[in-house]
Protein backbone atom coordinates (compact mmCIF):
# COMPACT_ATOMS: atom_id res chain seq x y z
CA UNK A 1 0.00 0.00 0.00
CA UNK A 2 1.44 3.44 -0.93
CA UNK A 3 2.73 5.58 1.92
CA UNK A 4 0.12 8.27 1.18
CA UNK A 5 -2.68 5.74 1.54
CA UNK A 6 -1.35 4.79 4.97
CA UNK A 7 -1.25 8.41 6.10
CA UNK A 8 2.54 8.67 5.86
CA UNK A 9 4.37 11.28 3.76
CA UNK A 10 6.03 9.87 0.64
CA UNK A 11 9.73 8.99 0.82
CA UNK A 12 12.31 11.16 -0.99
CA UNK A 13 12.57 8.46 -3.67
CA UNK A 14 8.79 8.43 -3.96
CA UNK A 15 8.73 12.19 -4.47
CA UNK A 16 11.43 11.97 -7.12
CA UNK A 17 9.55 9.24 -8.98
CA UNK A 18 6.31 11.20 -8.75
CA UNK A 19 8.05 14.33 -10.03
CA UNK A 20 9.61 12.44 -12.94
CA UNK A 21 6.25 10.94 -13.89
CA UNK A 22 4.62 14.37 -13.71
CA UNK A 23 7.31 15.84 -15.96
CA UNK A 24 6.88 12.97 -18.43
CA UNK A 25 3.14 13.52 -18.37
CA UNK A 26 3.63 17.18 -19.22
CA UNK A 27 5.56 16.17 -22.34
CA UNK A 28 2.84 13.80 -23.49
CA UNK A 29 -0.22 15.73 -22.32
CA UNK A 30 0.69 19.38 -21.67
CA UNK A 31 -1.32 20.99 -18.90
CA UNK A 32 -3.11 24.31 -19.18
CA UNK A 33 -1.35 27.62 -18.51
CA UNK A 34 -0.04 27.58 -14.94
CA UNK A 35 -1.20 31.16 -14.38
CA UNK A 36 -4.64 31.47 -15.98
CA UNK A 37 -5.63 27.82 -16.55
CA UNK A 38 -6.45 28.36 -20.21
CA UNK A 39 -5.02 26.81 -23.35
CA UNK A 40 -2.79 23.74 -23.67
CA UNK A 41 0.62 25.28 -23.01
CA UNK A 42 2.53 25.68 -19.76
CA UNK A 43 2.58 29.48 -20.10
CA UNK A 44 0.22 31.18 -22.52
CA UNK A 45 1.39 34.21 -24.51
CA UNK A 46 -0.69 36.66 -22.48
CA UNK A 47 0.62 35.47 -19.10
CA UNK A 48 4.16 35.10 -20.40
CA UNK A 49 4.11 38.76 -21.42
CA UNK A 50 4.02 39.68 -17.73
CA UNK A 51 7.62 38.47 -17.48
CA UNK A 52 8.90 39.88 -20.77
CA UNK A 53 8.84 43.63 -20.10
CA UNK A 54 11.87 45.70 -19.08
CA UNK A 55 13.38 44.40 -15.82
CA UNK A 56 12.79 46.51 -12.72
CA UNK A 57 15.69 48.08 -10.86
CA UNK A 58 14.86 48.04 -7.15
CA UNK A 59 16.65 50.90 -5.42
CA UNK A 60 17.29 50.23 -1.71
CA UNK A 61 17.47 53.94 -0.79
CA UNK A 62 16.67 55.56 2.57
CA UNK A 63 12.93 54.90 2.21
CA UNK A 64 13.33 51.19 1.54
CA UNK A 65 12.09 48.50 3.89
CA UNK A 66 14.58 47.60 6.65
CA UNK A 67 15.58 44.41 4.87
CA UNK A 68 16.60 46.21 1.68
CA UNK A 69 18.83 48.86 3.25
CA UNK A 70 22.46 48.23 2.49
CA UNK A 71 21.77 45.73 -0.28
CA UNK A 72 23.78 45.92 -3.50
CA UNK A 73 21.85 46.89 -6.65
CA UNK A 74 18.77 44.69 -7.11
CA UNK A 75 16.71 43.86 -10.18
CA UNK A 76 13.61 41.78 -10.83
CA UNK A 77 12.07 40.70 -14.10
CA UNK A 78 8.56 41.68 -12.98
CA UNK A 79 6.38 42.84 -10.15
CA UNK A 80 5.23 39.99 -7.88
CA UNK A 81 1.58 40.26 -8.84
CA UNK A 82 -0.87 39.00 -11.44
CA UNK A 83 0.37 36.32 -13.86
CA UNK A 84 4.00 36.70 -12.80
CA UNK A 85 3.15 35.94 -9.18
CA UNK A 86 0.88 33.08 -10.19
CA UNK A 87 3.62 31.47 -12.27
CA UNK A 88 6.13 31.63 -9.41
CA UNK A 89 3.63 30.07 -6.99
CA UNK A 90 2.64 27.36 -9.47
CA UNK A 91 6.30 26.48 -10.00
CA UNK A 92 7.50 26.27 -6.44
CA UNK A 93 4.35 25.30 -4.53
CA UNK A 94 2.40 23.23 -7.07
CA UNK A 95 5.29 21.49 -8.79
CA UNK A 96 4.73 23.04 -12.22
CA UNK A 97 8.24 22.32 -13.45
CA UNK A 98 7.08 23.00 -16.99
CA UNK A 99 7.25 26.75 -16.30
CA UNK A 100 10.88 26.63 -15.12
CA UNK A 101 12.20 27.65 -18.54
CA UNK A 102 10.02 30.78 -18.58
CA UNK A 103 11.02 31.77 -15.05
CA UNK A 104 14.69 31.00 -15.69
CA UNK A 105 14.66 33.24 -18.76
CA UNK A 106 13.10 36.01 -16.68
CA UNK A 107 15.84 35.59 -14.07
CA UNK A 108 18.51 35.79 -16.78
CA UNK A 109 17.09 39.10 -17.97
CA UNK A 110 17.17 40.49 -14.43
CA UNK A 111 20.79 39.35 -14.02
CA UNK A 112 21.91 41.05 -17.22
CA UNK A 113 20.00 44.22 -16.36
CA UNK A 114 21.53 44.69 -12.91
CA UNK A 115 25.13 43.72 -13.56
CA UNK A 116 27.58 46.59 -13.28
CA UNK A 117 30.51 45.11 -15.18
CA UNK A 118 31.12 44.98 -18.93
CA UNK A 119 29.51 42.14 -20.81
CA UNK A 120 32.83 40.31 -21.17
CA UNK A 121 33.32 39.89 -17.41
CA UNK A 122 32.29 36.46 -16.14
CA UNK A 123 29.32 36.03 -13.83
CA UNK A 124 28.87 33.71 -10.87
CA UNK A 125 25.28 33.15 -9.79
CA UNK A 126 24.79 32.17 -6.15
CA UNK A 127 21.29 30.76 -5.45
CA UNK A 128 19.61 31.49 -2.13
CA UNK A 129 19.07 28.03 -0.61
CA UNK A 130 15.69 26.88 0.65
CA UNK A 131 15.39 25.29 4.05
CA UNK A 132 15.85 21.53 4.22
CA UNK A 133 12.16 21.13 5.08
CA UNK A 134 11.03 23.22 2.10
CA UNK A 135 13.30 21.34 -0.25
CA UNK A 136 11.99 17.99 0.99
CA UNK A 137 8.41 19.20 0.62
CA UNK A 138 8.93 20.37 -2.96
CA UNK A 139 11.21 17.54 -3.98
CA UNK A 140 13.59 19.83 -5.90
CA UNK A 141 15.85 22.88 -5.51
CA UNK A 142 13.58 25.53 -6.99
CA UNK A 143 16.06 28.43 -7.05
CA UNK A 144 19.02 26.28 -8.09
CA UNK A 145 17.06 25.00 -11.10
CA UNK A 146 16.20 28.55 -12.20
CA UNK A 147 19.80 29.67 -11.73
CA UNK A 148 21.03 26.83 -13.96
CA UNK A 149 18.61 27.82 -16.72
CA UNK A 150 19.52 31.50 -16.37
CA UNK A 151 23.24 30.71 -16.54
CA UNK A 152 22.74 28.69 -19.72
CA UNK A 153 20.90 31.57 -21.35
CA UNK A 154 23.43 34.23 -20.37
CA UNK A 155 26.26 32.00 -21.62
CA UNK A 156 24.46 31.55 -24.93
CA UNK A 157 24.09 35.34 -25.11
CA UNK A 158 27.86 35.76 -24.84
CA UNK A 159 28.55 36.20 -21.11
CA UNK A 160 30.53 33.43 -19.37
CA UNK A 161 28.31 32.38 -16.46
CA UNK A 162 28.42 29.68 -13.81
CA UNK A 163 26.30 28.67 -10.84
CA UNK A 164 27.92 28.09 -7.45
CA UNK A 165 25.95 26.88 -4.40
CA UNK A 166 28.09 28.85 -1.95
CA UNK A 167 25.38 29.18 0.71
CA UNK A 168 23.73 26.72 3.08
CA UNK A 169 20.95 27.10 5.66
CA UNK A 170 22.55 27.74 9.06
CA UNK A 171 19.48 27.37 11.25
CA UNK A 172 15.76 26.74 11.11
CA UNK A 173 13.47 29.67 10.37
CA UNK A 174 9.72 30.19 10.58
CA UNK A 175 7.51 30.51 7.51
CA UNK A 176 7.86 34.07 6.22
CA UNK A 177 4.24 34.28 5.02
CA UNK A 178 2.29 36.93 6.88
CA UNK A 179 5.34 38.49 8.56
CA UNK A 180 6.05 42.21 8.36
CA UNK A 181 9.36 43.73 7.31
CA UNK A 182 10.86 43.85 10.81
CA UNK A 183 9.59 40.36 11.64
CA UNK A 184 11.05 38.97 8.42
CA UNK A 185 14.40 40.59 9.12
CA UNK A 186 14.49 39.06 12.61
CA UNK A 187 13.32 35.67 11.33
CA UNK A 188 16.12 35.29 8.78
CA UNK A 189 18.92 37.02 10.68
CA UNK A 190 21.79 34.55 10.63
CA UNK A 191 19.77 32.09 8.54
CA UNK A 192 22.59 31.43 6.06
CA UNK A 193 26.25 30.51 6.23
CA UNK A 194 28.87 30.34 3.52
CA UNK A 195 30.15 26.95 2.42
CA UNK A 196 33.93 26.32 2.52
CA UNK A 197 34.16 26.89 -1.24
CA UNK A 198 33.16 30.53 -0.70
CA UNK A 199 36.55 31.26 0.85
CA UNK A 200 38.24 30.25 -2.41
CA UNK A 201 35.89 32.44 -4.44
CA UNK A 202 36.59 35.35 -2.09
CA UNK A 203 40.35 35.00 -2.60
CA UNK A 204 41.56 37.73 -5.03
CA UNK A 205 43.65 35.08 -6.76
CA UNK A 206 40.51 33.15 -7.74
CA UNK A 207 39.73 35.41 -10.69
CA UNK A 208 37.78 38.47 -11.74
CA UNK A 209 34.15 37.42 -11.34
CA UNK A 210 31.00 39.41 -10.72
CA UNK A 211 28.95 37.70 -8.01
CA UNK A 212 25.15 37.90 -8.27
CA UNK A 213 22.89 36.46 -5.57
CA UNK A 214 19.73 35.05 -7.18
CA UNK A 215 16.32 34.13 -5.75
CA UNK A 216 12.77 33.70 -6.95
CA UNK A 217 11.14 36.66 -5.14
CA UNK A 218 12.39 39.80 -3.40
CA UNK A 219 9.81 40.72 -0.76
CA UNK A 220 11.24 42.91 2.00
CA UNK A 221 14.81 42.06 1.03
CA UNK A 222 15.60 40.44 4.38
CA UNK A 223 16.43 37.03 2.90
CA UNK A 224 18.71 38.49 0.22
CA UNK A 225 20.38 40.72 2.82
CA UNK A 226 21.28 37.77 5.03
CA UNK A 227 22.59 35.84 2.03
CA UNK A 228 24.80 38.81 1.12
CA UNK A 229 25.93 39.11 4.75
CA UNK A 230 27.02 35.47 4.87
CA UNK A 231 28.99 35.80 1.64
CA UNK A 232 30.67 39.00 2.75
CA UNK A 233 31.84 37.28 5.93
CA UNK A 234 33.66 34.85 3.62
CA UNK A 235 35.19 37.85 1.79
CA UNK A 236 33.01 37.30 -1.27
CA UNK A 237 32.18 40.64 -2.88
CA UNK A 238 28.56 40.54 -4.02
CA UNK A 239 27.91 42.87 -6.92
CA UNK A 240 24.14 42.54 -7.27
CA UNK A 241 20.93 40.69 -6.43
CA UNK A 242 18.56 39.43 -9.14
CA UNK A 243 15.15 37.81 -8.78
CA UNK A 244 12.31 36.67 -10.98
CA UNK A 245 9.84 38.99 -9.23
CA UNK A 246 9.74 41.64 -6.52
CA UNK A 247 7.12 43.03 -4.18
CA UNK A 248 7.10 46.75 -4.89
CA UNK A 249 5.53 49.75 -3.23
CA UNK A 250 4.51 52.94 -5.03
CA UNK A 251 8.16 54.09 -5.20
CA UNK A 252 11.67 52.72 -5.11
CA UNK A 253 11.77 51.07 -8.52
CA UNK A 254 12.46 52.02 -12.11
CA UNK A 255 12.44 50.20 -15.43
CA UNK A 256 15.75 48.94 -16.76
CA UNK A 257 16.50 48.84 -20.45
CA UNK A 258 17.30 45.28 -21.64
CA UNK A 259 20.97 45.10 -22.64
CA UNK A 260 21.31 41.70 -24.30
CA UNK A 261 18.93 39.66 -26.41
CA UNK A 262 18.68 36.15 -24.97
CA UNK A 263 18.53 33.08 -27.21
CA UNK A 264 15.24 31.24 -27.50
CA UNK A 265 16.53 27.80 -28.51
CA UNK A 266 19.35 25.41 -27.79
CA UNK A 267 19.70 26.00 -24.04
CA UNK A 268 19.19 23.13 -21.59
CA UNK A 269 16.15 23.22 -19.33
CA UNK A 270 18.32 22.79 -16.23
Amino acid sequence: MPAEAQGRPPSPLGRQIRGALAALGDLVLPRACAACGRGAVAVCAQCGAALSGPPILVAPGPEATPGRRGLPPCAAAARYAGPAGSLVIAYKERGRLDVARTLGAALARAVLAVRAAPRSRALLLVPVPASAAARRRRGFDHVGRLATIAAGLTRAAGTPTWVAPLLRPARRTADQAGLGALERAANVAGAFAARPAAARVGDPAFGDLEIVVVDDVLTTGATAADAVRALRLARVRVGAVATVAAVLGPAGASAARPRVRLPTKGVPEG
